[in-house]
């Protein structure tokens, strides 16, 4: 995404899509015996996965990542739908076109940092399906994935989650965003975002006066 892009009015969207992640709520995780069969339930059916299997993601320019399927299946809404319905039963992976390879490559690290088996290998105590509660280990690490990213990166990221349906990456990124905003003017949030105001003077003017509560600067 290119965040020079973004205007006035299309950054009111990153406040809905923080408050939308908020909505969606967190989802409940597995059952013990659900976790030792490795069974990942959707609203659309449910879709039956071997402890420790994996996929794989391809990105905008073909780039292959290999993730835990039973952590993508449980983490992403879409990925559940690709898997149940046949999606990658050929063994070419699938394709997410509208993904470029950075983005993808933190998204598949967001995934295999809960999934079990690689939390396993790593000696990870801090292993967390339940995406309600996670872990402090796991909130270091969503922290640290975001602080570390451009602008621009951080906005890719956000477009990757929304179109995969992952409810908890989201709420990790809009977070970011919201906290960058927190305490700044208009000036300095256009400067940040690299925003361009594309009112007109009028428009501008009406716009204050008829939220002027919003605007103590």
């Amino acid at each position: 995404m290119a965040v020079g892009k973004t205007t006035e009015k299309g950054a009111a969207e990153v406040e809905e899509g923080e408050t939308a992640a908020a909505e969606k709520g967190a989802k409940k995780g597995p059952t013990a015996e659900e976790k030792g069969k490795g069974v990942a339930a959707e609203e659309a059916g449910k879709v039956v996965v071997a402890y420790g299997d994996t996929i794989t993601l391809k990105s905008s320019d073909g780039k292959p990542f290999e993730v835990s399927k039973e952590a993508a299946a449980r983490l992403s809404e879409r990925l559940a739908e690709m898997i149940a319905s046949g999606g990658c039963i050929d063994g070419g992976g699938i394709d997410l076109d509208s993904i470029g390879a950075e983005a993808l490559e933190k998204v598949v690290g967001y995934c295999n940092k809960r999934d079990p088996v690689a939390a396993a290998a790593s000696g990870s105590r801090s292993f967390e399906f339940s995406t309600a509660a996670p872990s402090k280990e796991l909130e270091d690490s969503d922290r640290e994935l975001v602080d570390r990213l451009s602008t621009d990166d951080l906005f890719d990221l956000v477009e990757a989650a929304d179109f995969l349906k992952m409810d908890g990456l989201l709420d990790v990124t809009c977070r970011k965003i919201a906290d960058m905003m927190r305490g700044k003017n208009t000036a300095q949030i256009r400067e940040i975002f690299n925003i361009e105001n594309d009112y007109t003077k009028g428009e501008e003017e009406e716009v204050l006066k008829e939220h002027d509560w919003a605007f103590g600067e």
